[in-house]
């Protein structure tokens, strides 16, 4: 069980890493970020779409949700991004990757108990070791 939940945890911090490569990658151009961010709802939507003629997904991702927002495709965008609870995008874009969790430490084996010093300076045998 301890090895699973390591191993998811591995999972989502290399998940999250992804994340944050791909929003870096494309912060650099106005249109990287709106496929990016459109990619990322419609996924989080279990749908694939395609194509860079934004405005349809947009509309789209609003039809489903329910979502009348008005304002510019970024705008509609953002508000789609908080109804779906997604970290914005400025956010992932400006914080550095987060750190994956530390292992816990191996048990340690149970502590010896040490020779106890009697009179006459002789070392006699802890207790429960036979001497």
């Amino acid at each position: 069980a301890e090895a699973a939940a390591e191993a998811a945890a591995q999972a989502a911090a290399a998940a999250a890493q992804r994340e944050q490569e791909r929003a870096e990658e494309c912060a650099a151009t106005r249109e990287g970020q709106l496929s990016w961010r459109v990619a990322r709802c419609e996924e989080k939507m279990g749908f694939v779409g395609a194509g860079s003629d934004f405005a349809p997904r947009v509309d789209w991702l609003e039809d489903v949700l329910g979502l009348a927002s008005e304002g510019s495709l970024e705008e509609r965008l953002g508000a789609v991004e908080r109804l779906l609870e997604l970290e914005p995008f400025e956010t992932l874009a400006a914080e550095p990757p987060a750190e994956p969790p530390a292992a816990a430490p191996p048990p340690s084996p149970a502590p010896v108990p040490a020779p106890v010093p009697v009179h006459g300076g002789r070392v006699a045998a802890s207790p429960g070791r036979g001497g």
